[in-house]
């Protein structure tokens, strides 16, 4: 018995896949903050943000021999936008313009911020924004009240004192907003951490390890949480 075996027509061979290039998004907070609104909904004086006066600096620049009652009209009509305040406060802001430009590298928000930041310590705040970068980059997980016990630990470092220092966590929420830092809760046993216990547990490090010299020391804790 013959069989006839029916052979498939070859097909072309599909051509090669080429996946669409991913359009970038702007991240929205990377861009500056601002007071400005719709020109029909703005009647009342408002607190521009940093960004805010530096575009009216620079429009400044560029029409120094405009008045600034002029500059004034100018920007409250502003279709994009309008930025409203009277000719007495332009006034000031021109005065005050080097302090308001020295604030620009306060932090990555200072141009969304429409009052400057108060910082007691600048050397506990660079130290402990020298620490949250060291712990990113081992991409670690910081949470509040590591931030709260680092701090500590720096303001005993660099002997603050009592009257200067930051208790509690009433300051961790406005720096975390200035520096752009994302704060994480850990749940179950990673969140089950007792602060008391942690303190407790680092002076008992201490005392053990104050009996070796340093090159006999060894850290086996990779999140910088105990010294």
């Amino acid at each position: 018995m013959s069989i006839n075996l029916l052979k498939r027509k070859p097909r072309d061979k599909p051509a090669a896949y080429s996946r669409p290039a991913k359009q970038q998004r702007k991240n929205a907070e990377d861009t500056p903050r601002t007071s400005a609104r719709s020109p029909e909904c703005s009647t009342s004086r408002q607190n521009l943000t940093l960004s805010d006066w530096m575009t009216v600096y620079s429009f400044v620049d560029t029409h120094f021999d405009m008045p600034q009652v002029e500059v004034v009209r100018h920007f409250k009509s502003l279709k994009s936008g309008a930025l409203i305040f009277n000719q007495s406060t332009l006034s000031r802001k021109i005065r005050e313009r080097s302090k308001m430009e020295a604030r620009l590298n306060d932090n990555p928000s200072a141009l969304s911020s429409k009052r400057p930041r108060v910082v007691t310590r600048p050397d506990v705040e660079r130290a402990l924004i020298l620490w949250i970068r060291h712990m990113e980059s081992k991409r670690e997980t910081v949470t509040g009240p590591m931030l709260r016990e680092k701090r500590k630990k720096f303001e005993d470092e660099f002997d603050v004192p009592e009257e200067e220092r930051l208790p509690g966590e009433a300051w961790v929420q406005s720096f975390c907003k200035a520096y752009k830092i994302r704060e994480y809760r850990r749940h179950g046993e990673a969140g089950s951490v007792d602060p008391e216990a942690v303190a407790a547990e680092q002076e008992h490090c201490r005392r053990i390890l104050a009996k070796f010299a340093p090159r006999d020391r060894w850290n086996f804790d990779e999140t910088s949480f105990f010294p």
